[in-house]
């Protein structure tokens, strides 16, 4: 008991010491600080050490023997915040990890997630929504870690075999997120962000508002990013053709609602990517 209280009452912990006080493991604390979102000072043996105040930063705060009911609501909030910080973080170096198989999208993802999460703020969309399209659109192409490299990465355009397996993509990323409680929300989203609003897409040919709104928002997104990306078979098309083919497939491909507000958020550059 003195032990604990004494490494409590320091500010300077070694990893071993930190782990053994938040009752994790040494590679965890040791994870933190590679990934940058724990500082460490470097002895000049190479050991790192921990300042206390670093990690009640994260939201880890060591008390010796405080019972649970001192916690203030606003501790039990601040908490939960950094959990849903750490869980959206892994989610992002997932994500980033897979767009790296797709040589032609690399970083999609992410800029699919941001112009999405613009589209909902400007629909007025509530925080626990926001969240939910936020999963949504940075996993929306969870399934492609189920398609070769050889296709994603392939130069010039796909054959038909080739093309009928890249779509299966929605229904194996949704079976990936239906096997993790935190992510079965957004799981009938990923089945369905290559459906239109005419009912002629797919997997499953729904159309109109059967379609998850989160779909509808990801959808007009994706054909933005893929118009104004460069393919090995062709240019970027330029903004202004990107912006009239999107306007174009309003009520057929696309959701004309979410279209306006695309266009809206696009005019006000609110997505925080420039114009890309």
């Amino acid at each position: 008991m003195a032990d604990k209280i004494d490494v409590i009452s320091r500010e300077i912990l070694s990893t071993r010491e930190a782990a053994s006080l938040l009752k994790v493991t040494t590679q965890t604390i040791k994870n933190y600080i590679y990934a940058g979102k724990l500082k460490a000072i470097k002895t000049p043996g190479g050991h790192h050490r921990i300042r206390r105040v670093d990690l009640e930063g994260l939201g880890f705060v060591a008390q010796a023997d405080k019972p649970q009911k001192d916690f203030s609501p606003m501790d039990m909030v601040q908490s939960y915040e950094t959990l849903v910080k750490a869980f959206i973080s892994t989610i992002e170096a997932f994500t980033k990890a897979l767009d790296m198989r797709d040589i032609i999208f690399a970083g999609h993802s992410e800029r699919v997630e941001k112009m999405s999460s613009a589209i909902g703020k400007d629909m007025g969309l509530s925080s626990q929504e926001l969240y939910n399209l936020k999963l949504a659109s940075l996993l929306h192409d969870v399934g492609k870690i189920g398609i070769s490299e050889t296709i994603l990465g392939k130069p010039g355009q796909l054959t038909d075999q080739e093309f009928f397996l890249v779509k299966q993509h929605p229904e194996i990323g949704e079976k990936i997120v239906q096997g993790i409680e935190k992510l079965r929300d957004v799981a009938s989203t990923i089945r369905h962000h290559h459906e239109r609003f005419d009912g002629r897409g797919y997997p499953d040919g729904i159309g109109g508002a059967e379609i998850e709104l989160y779909a509808r928002i990801i959808s007009v997104v994706e054909a933005y990013d893929f118009l104004r990306s460069d393919l090995s078979f062709r240019k970027a098309v330029s903004v202004e053709d990107t912006l009239k083919e999107i306007r174009k497939g309003a009520g057929s491909q696309f959701d004309p609602e979410v279209v306006d507000h695309f266009i809206s958020t696009f005019e006000k550059k609110q997505y925080g990517l420039g114009i890309h």
